[in-house]
């Protein structure tokens, strides 16, 4: 996939408050105020993305850039890569059944 079949983003409200919770969550993870069901799942994200997305720098769903895009809430890809952020119980859940590890 080269550069001019990705999307640019399209600017929303949605996609608007997307990119600033996802800037801001990284940021919080520089300071490392993130919880860690959120962490884990921001590595889950990027591990899935590491081939696909990561070499062109951004998601080829939606142009989003990353790696801001893994920190927001939303899935841009209707949950076909990776879901929607989820909290504490359902994240754990997810690990369960998936057998997903991560030392932090």
């Amino acid at each position: 996939m080269n550069d001019n079949e990705i999307p640019k983003p399209k600017i929303t409200l949605k996609n608007i408050i997307s990119f600033f919770e996802g800037n801001i969550r990284m940021l919080g993870d520089r300071f490392n105020t993130l919880p860690k069901y959120k962490k884990e799942q921001i590595l889950y994200r990027a591990e899935i993305c590491k081939e696909s997305c990561l070499p062109l720098g951004k998601c080829p769903e939606c142009g989003c850039s990353l790696p801001g895009k893994w920190y927001s809430t939303v899935s841009c890809n209707k949950g076909k890569k990776f879901p929607n952020m989820m909290g504490p119980v359902d994240w754990t859940k997810f690990k369960h059944e998936n057998d997903l590890k991560f030392d932090l």
